[in-house]
């Protein structure tokens, strides 16, 4: 099955990130012992092997032993039916660069979303540590909303379902699926190798500096990397992948301010840029291949393919932007010398 783009049917939320926490420390993803690859130049992009035997058609089947069928085509990325604005593009492949998956099927109304991950006591205490995971939990509530989040060793087994039919007494029975998951990932547990990146924990002003946005926007510029709360995904996304979220503004109050782009990043995600689909390809210099279309939230979004690299930028309602591609021009100019090859 290949990732696909998820229809965003009900409201989202538009906040940005779900979290906030000092510069991450990047660390080796997939198994404790992971082993850091170099990062391929010219050969086809490859996407993450998972650090286990289970795989989305295992997590279908679970889930609908558990609960039913909920329609449609199973997709290996997060949903976006209610989730943080960061989430559509790099972010939904999160799992799959820190060695896990991720499998998420239905629609606004009724759906399911599972995620497992390896290295699941290092990823839990950081998460802890900043006040973004309090223990395990597993209920169903009435209304018909469903959350787990499920140890067993060193992997973490998290989902939600979402199903007006669902209550109290559906908690066993997905309890019991999810448990079951976790243990066929323990039993098959195994190292894998993580691609080493140069935009790795980098920050903000690397990729591109505020003088440079307002020299384009004809406006003062804001750059802002620190948002409230925090989660497991922030946990995977910050920490274990060293991936950014960078929102230039024109003030530093991210909800107040008028947004003029946010950079999101998959370090190592050249494998899930070029199964893009729906998008058109465009030349931008300095990236080696570039494409632009619109977001699940009807966002303007133009992608890049930097070395190894996925980088998307999205523009806002009212940034006066209308060509993202003489920004993403520069991005790729400000990484040229990190690049395998680059000057």
């Amino acid at each position: 099955m290949r990732p696909r783009a998820l229809l965003a049917l009900g409201a989202v939320a538009v906040l940005l990130l779900s979290g906030c926490a000092p510069e991450p420390e990047v660390k080796p993803t997939g198994t404790p012992s992971a082993a850091i690859t170099p990062a391929p130049t010219d050969a086809a992009a490859q996407a993450p092997t998972p650090a286990f035997d289970v795989d989305c058609a295992d997590v279908e089947a679970a889930m609908s032993t558990a609960g039913g069928d909920v329609g449609g085509e199973v997709a290996e990325v997060l949903g976006v039916w209610s989730s943080p604005s960061w989430y559509p593009g790099p972010a939904q492949h999160m799992f799959q660069r820190a060695g896990g998956i991720a499998c998420s099927a239905g629609t606004a109304e009724h759906n399911w979303e599972v995620t497992i991950l390896p290295g699941a006591e290092e990823t839990v205490a950081g998460a802890e540590s900043r006040g973004g995971y309090y223990g395990e939990e597993s209920r169903c509530e009435a209304g018909g909303y469903c959350f787990f989040q499920l140890l067993d060793g060193e992997v973490l087994v998290s989902a939600t379902v979402v199903d007006p039919e669902k209550g109290p007494d559906d908690t066993a029975a997905f309890e019991e699926a999810l448990r079951a998951l976790g243990a066929a990932a323990v039993a098959s547990l195994r190292e894998v190798d993580v691609t080493e990146s140069p935009v790795e924990g980098v920050d903000c002003t690397r990729f591109l500096t505020a003088t440079e946005l307002a020299e384009q926007v004809d406006a003062e510029v804001y750059v802002v990397d620190a948002f409230g709360g925090w989660s497991i995904p922030a946990e995977v996304y910050q920490e274990r992948n060293g991936a950014r979220i960078c929102y230039y503004a024109s003030g530093d109050d991210e909800y107040a301010a008028q947004g003029y782009i946010m950079l999101t990043t998959l370090p190592g995600g050249a494998w899930a840029f070029d199964e893009l689909e729906g998008e058109e390809e465009i030349e931008v210099e300095g990236a080696d291949a570039a494409r632009t279309g619109v977001d699940e939230l009807r966002r303007p979004v133009l992608d890049l393919r930097v070395g190894a690299d996925w980088l998307r930028l999205t523009t806002f309602d009212g940034s006066g932007i209308d060509d993202l591609a003489p920004i993403a021009a520069t991005i790729a100019d400000d990484f040229a010398v990190a690049r395998p090859g680059g000057q």
